[in-house]
């Protein structure tokens, strides 16, 4: 691949990466490999590629975990009176997920796809070693020219931690692996429905609420099309909650109408919603 005179682009570079530079030699280092540097003087890109792929790692975390971060007293499970407020990551709850996406995002692969979606690679300066071996089509060399530019950044920025963060995400085009994210949170086990029995006990046993009082029938009855079922009612006086529901057995039964009390009274949705007989 013949290279062109980074010179001549470097308004449409600045505006592909959505900053402009207030020292342009920065931005020519950076598209500068150090064969170039070495044959004709001046400096590479190398130490630029070093800082960028320390801030590249920390504004892409960064972006994660303002999208599916939050702190517990933002969740509707908070409870204000026996949770601490701890910080939490919605859909991904480990570090060891949140670390797949980060990987995902910022390897090689993915940013020398991303120079080449920006038509980065022919402005590269290179000594005629690199030119002989044709490092301009490497994976690795166009990866380490995206960290330059991030690096070009953060140094001409002054370490502007919004112009940094803007450009990660506006060459990244971050939303696009951030987008079919999962980020429905998870249901705490206290809430789940085998649970749900016991969490009303402890409540009740804290003084949070009135002891449920459960009423069963004492024999299978017609739920409709002919299907039989036992069917319970639970009761808390205190919430002025009263929810009745079916199931298989007996123990099904009471297990759903005590879930179906803590949905009424924490606002939560019904996972085994049935629709209107």
């Amino acid at each position: 691949m013949r290279t062109q005179n980074l010179r001549e682009y470097e308004d449409e570079v600045q505006e592909k990466i959505d900053y402009w530079f207030n020292n342009e030699a920065l931005l020519l280092q950076a598209f500068t490999r150090s064969s170039y540097s070495a044959q004709y003087g001046g400096e590479n890109n190398e130490v630029l590629e070093f800082i960028g792929d320390k801030a590249l790692d920390f504004y892409v975390i960064k972006a994660m975990a303002d999208r599916f971060g939050f702190m517990k007293s933002e969740s509707s499970y908070y409870d204000a009176e026996y949770d601490n407020d701890e910080f939490c990551i919605v859909a991904h709850k480990n570090e060891s997920n949140f670390t797949d996406i980060k990987k995902s995002i910022v390897n090689n692969k993915t940013l020398a796809a991303r120079i080449d979606d920006l038509e980065f690679a022919k402005y590269m300066y290179l000594g005629d070693s690199d030119i002989a071996n044709n490092v301009i089509n490497q994976e690795k060399v166009k990866a380490d020219l995206f960290e330059a530019i991030i690096g070009a950044i953060a140094i001409d920025s002054g370490w502007n931690p919004e112009e940094i963060q803007n450009s990660v995400e506006y060459m990244l085009k971050i939303d696009d692996f951030l987008d079919d994210v999962d980020v429905e949170e998870e249901r705490p086990e206290k809430f789940k429905i085998e649970n749900a029995i016991n969490t009303l006990k402890e409540l009740a046993e804290k003084g949070v609420c009135s002891t449920p009082n459960y009423t069963q029938s004492d024999e299978m009855v017609e739920v409709g099309d002919g299907k039989m079922a036992w069917t319970c009612t639970c009761t808390v006086r205190s919430w002025g909650i009263q929810m009745s529901t079916y199931g298989p057995s007996k123990k099904a039964a009471k297990k759903y109408a005590a879930y179906l009390v803590l949905c009424e009274h924490y606002d939560l949705p019904d996972e085994y919603e049935r629709e209107e007989e």
